[in-house]
Formats: structure tokens, C-alpha cells, sequence
């Protein structure tokens, strides 16, 4: 039985950002659906852009990208 989770492990294991590429100290970004990408601005910053390459509700970031990625919705949540 292959565990839909288990990529999702594979890809901490690697402890490697997949926004910039660096090692070390990463956490998973999740949205509740692909779709919440359409609220984030065109064109997608990298981080999305990588969520939509993938077709993933997750994307592992070192603390750097992921701080980014919070302090971005966080901006955008006082313009809307």
C-alpha cells in the first residue's frame, strides 16, 4: 500500500528548501486548496509558483522563505 504522506516525508528527509534551495531547518507551507493560489497575485510569487508547478498543497521552506511567505498574506491581508 504506497501512503500519501510519504512523499511529503521524502521531501523533509531531503532537508533542502524548495523555494531557494537551501539546507537545513525546513517546515512545510500547506493552503487548503490549489486554488487559494488565484488570491495571491499575478503573476504567483516563487513560492506559489512552485506549489503550482508541482500541483502541491505543500511546499518545504527553509525558515527564511517560509517567514516571507507568512509576512506576504499577512500584507495582503490588510490590503484586500
Amino acid at each position: 500500500m504506497d501512503y500519501p504522506h510519504k512523499e511529503l516525508v521524502t521531501r523533509l528527509l531531503t532537508d533542502t528548501c524548495e523555494i531557494c534551495g537551501s539546507n537545513g531547518d525546513v517546515q512545510v507551507h500547506h493552503i487548503r486548496a490549489l486554488a487559494d493560489l488565484a488570491h495571491a497575485g499575478w503573476p504567483p510569487s516563487d513560492w506559489a509558483r512552485v506549489m503550482l508547478d508541482r500541483r502541491r498543497k505543500t511546499v518545504v521552506a527553509c525558515d527564511a522563505c517560509h517567514d516571507r511567505i507568512h509576512e506576504a498574506q499577512a500584507a495582503r491581508s490588510f490590503t484586500l
